[in-house]
């Protein structure tokens, strides 16, 4: 490489320790998460309130580490532009509907851990995909992008009218 290069050979790139201790850290949030969310229903008033704060920190720690997490693949790697643009509104939409489906559970409908349980997962995949050119090699970018994108608004809108008009009108 020559001072006037301005591109790094391939061999010259940076291992992508940043991006998985990252994606390490969203999983760890991730799985306490799921443990709060899954586990036994405490008994009392006390038990629940400590439950349903313990559930409001992690999911936002969560988000956090998800949002760092595309920032990251974003910078670091190859993300659309209409893909970050649109990422700065549905990420924190998305956190939305995961808080409201996460009180839909504390309801009794079991169900709506689909919605934590999916948009997180969706997200550090779309991270991840942008950060690493082999899985945008085996998935193209206009088709990825639009679906997973689309996946993302769904699981982040939908709980909203559901909530609105009960839980227990679709079932518990």
């Amino acid at each position: 490489m020559t001072a006037t290069d301005s591109n790094p050979p391939q061999s010259a790139r940076s291992a992508p320790i940043g991006t998985l201790l990252l994606l390490a850290l969203t999983a760890i949030f991730y799985a306490w998460l799921m443990a709060i969310l899954t586990g036994p229903s405490p008994g009392g008033a006390e038990g629940s309130l400590e439950q349903a704060i313990e559930s409001l920190f992690v999911t936002l720690f969560l988000w956090g580490a998800l949002a760092l997490l595309l920032f990251a693949g974003g910078i670091m790697g190859e993300m659309p532009r209409w893909a970050a643009i649109l990422a700065c509104f549905a990420l924190p939409l998305s956190g939305i509907g995961a808080f409201i489906a996460i009180d839909m559970m504390s309801r009794r409908a079991a169900w709506a851990l689909l919605f934590p349980a999916l948009l997180p997962l969706l997200i550090a995949f779309y991270a991840m995909w942008a950060r690493f050119p082999r899985l945008q090699a085996r998935l193209p970018d206009p088709m990825t992008s639009a679906l997973v994108w689309g996946a993302i608004l769904v699981l982040s809108i939908l709980p909203m009218p559901i909530a609105y008009w009960g839980p227990g009108t679709f079932g518990q």
